[in-house]
């Protein structure tokens, strides 16, 4: 038997494997400051984010504020949303990953709606 194995075997190239999880990753530009810098605002559109995909949470988004922003995150029993927002930028990057085959695209879209509202409508 030949050492190092040959990674060219046709077992090997026949083999196709299944993703467990789907992601989409984004970053989001001109979102208003006053969106970006609202903790509650950024906590509740991760919520509805992981409703859209159907994903349970595991508890309540963990809010980390820092000088250039904040993080949120929800950690889910099928995967998790997290967004880094920089409200001086009006920059927001957004990362869902979710068991497949949830469309985790559909995360970001809810997201993305849930930012540009203005914030003395209620939900559409």
């Amino acid at each position: 038997m030949r050492w190092p194995p040959s990674l060219r075997t046709p077992e090997r190239r026949a083999t196709r494997v299944d993703a467990a999880f789907t992601y989409h990753l984004d970053e989001l530009t001109g979102i208003s400051g006053a969106r970006l810098a609202d903790p509650a605002g950024l906590s509740a559109v991760v919520v509805a984010a992981a409703g859209a995909v159907g994903m349970t949470p595991l508890g309540p988004p963990i809010v980390r504020e820092g000088l250039s922003g904040a993080a949120v995150a929800l950690l889910c029993r099928d995967g998790h949303i997290v967004l880094h927002a920089s409200p001086h930028e009006g920059l927001c990057f957004v990362a869902v990953v979710a068991r497949a085959p949830a469309d985790a695209g559909r995360g970001v879209e809810v997201i993305a709606r849930g930012l540009a509202r203005d914030p003395g409508r209620g939900a559409p």
